[in-house]
């Protein structure tokens, strides 16, 4: 698995010499003060008003500092040229901030919004994505809205240059499965590596185990496992967890079915998915490469494990969608000692943890990306589906308008859980790559 790289937080406040750069530089310290809470936080630590200091600080975010996203504070109203040339050299996600006027009924102390208003246009015309934030970073509205545009702005830089490992290719007569290689590679900087199929059926020739990461095996049906089932199932877990490993990647999509779902032996290789979820691996099953994307983005949004589900029912009464699939991490599980498998160890069985979530799809339509967001509560209602699942209640809208517009509106059917209220994520993820976002 890679290795993650520190996130850095670029402030840069910037400006020119005939207004009040006391207030100026007060505002910068404090918003420094703020963010260094959270990350690390690199750019010069004066407030720029001259072309030498603009130079050194681009050139020291080019080569030494480079931040993953920028926030450009209008310290005071500056030369239109520069905000421009921070852009066009460093092309990292960009926030513009502004700030009030101390003193609004004596003096314009700083021109800061209408410096705002001026980069704002610029950068709109010249095609750079940005999101402007007014307000001191006093300010809990800001303080959240700041906090939200810098771990989208994170996350999309952090996933460039990421891997999918694409195991065979997408589940049969799964329409819904489809991608576009280069749209994925132009949207989000993430390239594909192809990997066959035939390297976990040959590993899984070699016989080898891996010890499963839990000591009973309580079966749906009632009793053990048998040991034979359990053999099969560590022999699965061996072989994938080696593909896996070799591949130096952490993001897959994998065809699991109907090749290697089973094969001769008892067992199967669903079990394994969700240990190795678990293990920190993404796997998205039934070849499904933009639910990985998907994985990869709320992973990167929550540091939690996320869960890939079909929406296969709705309740009226609990106004809630049943959620289910296999190949979960055990470790969403609501009560670990109810987890349950398959006569044969192919299944498993558990109800998915109570809490708020949002159920998000990176979705294809016409040749572009669109992006699906339901904000949900899932329900402490226990499940018995011979998979993963639970009740989803939805916060914003009727269970059965939620459905209708899903099929109404084509989206695919599955969906990646991930718990957490990360709208306003979401939000500025639409805003800095230009994807529309649906909110249901």
């Amino acid at each position: 698995m890679k290795k993650e790289k520190p996130s850095k937080v670029g402030l840069i406040s910037v400006g020119v010499p005939w207004f009040d750069l006391t207030v100026a530089q007060n505002n910068l310290d404090e918003t420094r003060t703020w963010l260094a809470k959270s990350w690390e936080v690199v750019g010069p630590q004066q407030v720029v008003i001259d072309t030498p200091t603009l130079e050194n600080a681009i050139q020291d975010f080019q080569t030494v500092n480079r931040p993953q996203v920028l926030i450009i504070q209008i310290g005071t109203f500056p030369d239109g040229e520069v905000p421009l040339s921070i852009a066009e050299r460093l092309r990292v996600p960009i926030i513009i901030h502004s700030l009030p006027e101390p003193e609004i009924d004596k003096r314009i102390a700083i021109n800061s919004l209408c410096g705002a208003n001026l980069t704002t246009f610029t950068l709109t015309e010249m095609g750079y994505a940005h999101k402007a934030i007014h307000g001191f970073v006093s300010d809990p509205q800001v303080q959240v809205q700041m906090a939200a545009y810098v771990r989208a702005g994170l996350v999309l830089e952090s996933v460039k240059q990421e891997r999918i490992g694409l195991i065979g290719f997408r589940a049969p007569g799964f329409y819904p499965c489809v991608f576009d290689e280069l749209l994925i590679r132009r949207s989000f900087g993430i390239g594909i590596d192809h990997i066959p199929l035939s390297e976990v059926v040959l590993q899984l020739q070699k016989g080898e185990r891996r010890t499963a990461p839990v000591s009973t095996f309580p079966t749906i049906e009632g009793g053990e496992l048998t040991d034979a089932s359990v053999e099969s199932i560590e022999k699965y877990y061996a072989a994938l967890g080696t593909v896996l490993e070799n591949s130096h990647l952490n993001l897959f999509a994998i065809k699991d079915w109907p090749e290697i779902m089973g094969l001769e032996d008892p067992g199967g290789i669903w079990p394994g998915l969700g240990w190795l979820l678990d293990q920190g691996f993404l796997l998205a099953p039934e070849g499904d490469v933009n639910a990985a994307l998907t994985m990869s983005i709320l992973h990167g949004l929550t540091g939690t494990t996320p869960f890939f589900a079909d929406i296969s029912a709705w309740d009226d009464e609990t106004n809630a969608l049943a959620l289910w699939h296999y190949g979960g991490a055990p470790s969403l599980s609501g009560d670990p000692s109810d987890i349950r498998y398959g006569e044969e160890g192919r299944e498993v069985q558990f109800t998915l943890k109570p809490g708020r979530g949002t159920m998000v799809r990176f979705g294809y339509h016409h040749q572009q990306f669109r992006i699906l967001a339901i904000s949900v509560e899932m329900l402490e209602k226990k499940v018995q589906l011979r998979r993963a699942g639970g009740w989803a209640k939805t916060v914003k809208q009727p269970a059965r308008d939620v459905v209708q517009t899903m099929l109404d509106d084509g989206w695919e059917h599955h969906v990646v859980l991930t718990y957490g209220d990360i709208l306003s994520e979401l939000r500025a993820i639409s805003r800095f790559t230009g994807i529309p976002l649906t909110e249901l």
